[in-house]
């Protein structure tokens, strides 16, 4: 049996062991790649290992590796104090721990502060151990009879030949059986080996493991090699000295609210206040900052009566455990376990640290009552409202939709540039709940597209597409404005449709109100889940709907009819429609969504065949770095179709693309497919 290796999580709880015991406990912080580093503490050197991170105390200021704080520690010392032990062969000693002697092939530990060396495996697995768990008594290594460790064979000879506790107790387990169901379930021959559970993580024992026959008491390896703190102090999240509390029970933490049975963590508790927490509950943030929200949240141990949905899993709150509520009174709460989330919280706690104002750029210079200098047009825009026939070059460049009749825009006044008045209002700074660091808004991409294409012989080609994107929120290739992640090294962005949908989010699709709840599944347009990364959720239905049709236009322009088609999300009842799609001529299904003419024109087509594939494009070129060559993105309004070089075929999508007076690709597919190839 192979020991499962103990591995920190992104927000796993780091201690400083080198922390006076008698004061609060400290905890390391992750230092990623750009930080400096001084020496390690414990190898004395600055080399970066090969970890994103190194961990930092700021409390003792000292640097340590990830891996040197994984590193074995000697036995024989306090938790608190451990010392690290040295890998290496160390054959003029003798164990410590088993009394045999080092030899020159055995794989060995040595500890350079208590000048004591063991074997490998006797410091991983020592004949017996004190664990905080069962302090009353030690605990015994123990091997099933049809144990097959990998390591049994290292281990003294001694070890192996004493039968397993559990099998010279059997006698006694049958007596003790009907007298306390409690104690039945941790007695058992080998051969029932398997229904046994470790009293710390509550999994199945593993095939060996240590026993105490005293009080038929069990832990895992995994459990018994890394023991808890018997205490931790820590004044932030209370003022007592917490001690480790031994048992699992089914009672709910106070400062989450979970249930402290279900649970891979360490309970605490204070004894004198009724208090009990997991391990990880007493080190949360106490001030913090998430993009659900536009003040800070501050941890606190209780709510006032009244009902509280969480702000990200849209759950009830319990008032009486702990959460995160908003410190200038709003009635705003999160559970304090959904605010620490990796993909809500940035990770900083700002407890201490004074709230800077926040800047608010406002995103255009009002020139008069309807003129305005907007920061992504070098002119001056002027407020209109369209009216007349349908322009299919009339659109607005943020969000790349059609401008319809009767909405009011700003217009350039010396060329072709526009702007719906909502779009040209978004503000260049933003918070959104699908993304836990601030956005920016820019009009253009400030970085090429690159685009993966795989040709023949499976090997992975790259073309950089200049002026092109891809939104993380609804996985779809445009143009338009987009917000992009402020901090360094992220790559999330979002495009301006997307950005601009609120929360909670009304669609004529459904009923109910919709929220970005951070979980997907099949979308309620298109029947698919792979429909975007990211979708909206209704908490009565339980049912999602997809970024990408979320997106799409209520309302738009079909170039043959002079009405403004809506977008029908489907027919219940379709046992006498027949409907027909005007653009490609194919049957259209009345229970998917579709445009049509509501004012009696009979004018249906299918979304992909109006909008096109993908939606949001416009006329254009985009430049294309490695073959130094531009494509052009041409409006597909002759009455002749240009004829794809790939497929062979006259393009029905609005646009295709052109790259010579001779080749064309009637969509992105064909283009990266067969063109790219070749140019």
């Amino acid at each position: 049996m192979e020991e499962i290796t103990l591995k920190l999580s992104s927000r796993a709880i780091l201690v400083c062991r080198q922390s006076d015991p008698s004061q609060s406990t400290h905890l390391l912080s992750r230092r990623y790649g750009g930080q400096r580093m001084s020496k390690c503490l414990i190898c004395r050197t600055k080399k970066h290992h090969r970890t994103k991170y190194h961990l930092h105390c700021d409390t003792c200021d000292y640097d340590i590796h990830k891996s040197c704080y994984l590193l074995p520690r000697c036995r024989s010392m306090p938790l608190t104090r451990p010392h690290t032990l040295r890998e290496g062969n160390d054959y003029h000693s003798s164990c410590d721990t088993c009394g045999d002697e080092v030899s020159e092939n055995d794989r060995s530990y040595h500890c350079p502060t208590c000048e004591m060396c063991y074997h490998k495996v006797c410091n991983l697995y020592p004949h017996e151990i004190r664990h905080p768990f069962h302090a009353q008594h030690p605990l015994k290594l123990t091997f099933s009879s049809d144990s097959s460790f990998t390591d049994l064979k290292e281990l003294p000879a001694s070890w192996q030949e004493e039968p397993s506790d559990s099998e010279t107790e059997d006698s006694d387990a049958s007596d003790d059986v009907s007298s306390d169901s409690s104690i039945s379930d941790d007695v058992s021959s080998d051969s029932s080996i398997s229904d046994l559970k470790c009293k710390c993580c509550q999994t199945n024992l593993q095939e060996v493991y240590y026993h105490c026959s005293i009080c038929k008491f069990n832990l895992n390896l995994t459990c018994a090699r890394n023991p808890p703190l018997s205490t931790i102090s820590h004044l932030k999240s209370h003022e007592h000295p917490l001690s480790i509390f031994p048992r699992r029970i089914p009672l709910p933490c106070d400062a989450c609210g979970l249930s402290l049975e279900n649970t891979n963590d360490y309970v605490y508790a204070c004894l004198s206040c009724n208090l009990m927490v997991h391990m990880a509950c007493i080190f949360l943030p106490r001030v913090i900052k998430i993009t659900r929200h536009q003040h800070r949240l501050s941890l606190s141990p209780s709510l006032p009566s009244g009902i509280y949905p969480c702000g990200v899993c849209r759950l009830t709150i319990d008032v009486t455990y702990g959460q995160f509520s908003c410190n200038r009174g709003c009635h705003y709460a999160v559970h304090s376990k959904c605010a620490i989330e990796e993909r809500i919280w940035d990770g900083k706690d700002l407890d201490g640290v004074p709230e800077e104002p926040d800047e608010d750029v406002e995103p255009f210079e009002r020139i008069d009552d309807k003129t305005i200098q907007h920061f992504s047009h070098e002119h001056y825009l002027r407020l209109n409202i369209r009216n007349g026939v349908f322009d299919a070059d009339s659109f607005c460049q943020a969000c790349i939709i059609p401008i319809l009749e009767s909405e009011s825009f700003y217009g350039c006044t010396q060329c072709s540039f526009l702007l719906h008045e909502a779009c040209a209002s978004f503000p260049r700074k933003k918070d959104h709940p699908l993304h836990k660091h601030r956005l920016i808004l820019h009009p253009i991409p400030p970085k090429p597209l690159e685009v993966h294409m795989r040709m023949m012989g499976g090997k992975l080609y790259s073309r950089n597409v200049k002026g092109m994107f891809n939104c993380s929120g609804c996985d779809q290739l445009g143009f338009g404005f987009m917000y992009i992640c402020s901090e360094k090294g992220c790559r999330f962005q979002l495009d301006a449709r997307c950005a601009s949908l609120p929360d909670p989010f009304i669609h004529g699709s459904h009923s109910h109100e919709l929220f970005f709840n951070l979980t997907k599944g099949e979308c309620m347009g298109c029947e698919s889940s792979h429909c975007s990364p990211y979708s909206l959720e209704c908490m009565e239905c339980k049912s999602f709907l997809g970024l990408k049709c979320a997106t799409l236009p209520s309302m738009t322009h079909y170039k043959h009819d002079k009405h403004p088609l809506a977008l029908c999300y489907g027919e219940e009842d379709t046992t006498n429609a027949q409907y027909w799609c005007d653009i490609c001529e194919a049957k259209l299904d009345a229970e998917e969504w579709f445009y049509t003419c509501n004012d009696y024109c009979n004018v249906t087509v299918h979304v992909s065949c109006l909008l096109g594939n993908p939606i949001f494009l416009k006329p254009t070129s985009f430049y294309i770095k490695q073959k130094r060559s531009t494509v052009s993105v041409i409006r597909n309004n002759d009455n002749t179709r240009a004829i794809c070089y790939r497929c062979d075929r006259r393009s029905t999508q609005p646009f295709f693309f052109r790259y010579s007076d001779l080749v064309s690709s009637c969509s992105f597919n064909c283009l990266w497919d067969r063109v790219l190839k070749i140019i």
